[in-house]
């Protein structure tokens, strides 16, 4: 399935997972490739686009270590991440 404008519906699209864009970041466990996974929320410039509330995660510097090709630079120059690549059903919290 292509990206669209609702690509945050989409688990095939890559999702910003830069550690940038993020605050009030909390380690809750760790993917079976030994990164982290966490809890966090995105700043608040980031939310209209990238969602509100607490977001589950992973940090994409993190991901390159060991599955370079999962991550991409999105339009804004933050680096993202496919999570279907990593075997994580991601959704995020759009309301607010």
């Amino acid at each position: 399935m292509p990206c669209t404008a609702d690509w945050k519906l989409h688990d095939s699209c890559p999702i910003p997972s830069d550690s940038r864009v993020k605050e009030n970041v909390v380690r809750i466990g760790s993917h079976a490739s030994g990164i982290g996974l966490y809890l966090f929320d995105y700043q608040p410039q980031w939310r209209d686009a990238w969602g509100y509330g607490r977001q589950f995660g992973v940090m994409a510097d993190e991901v390159e270590t060991v599955m370079p090709e999962a991550v991409s630079i999105h339009p804004t120059g933050y680096r993202q991440v496919d999570y279907a690549m990593l075997g994580i059903e991601r959704a995020t919290n759009h309301l607010h």
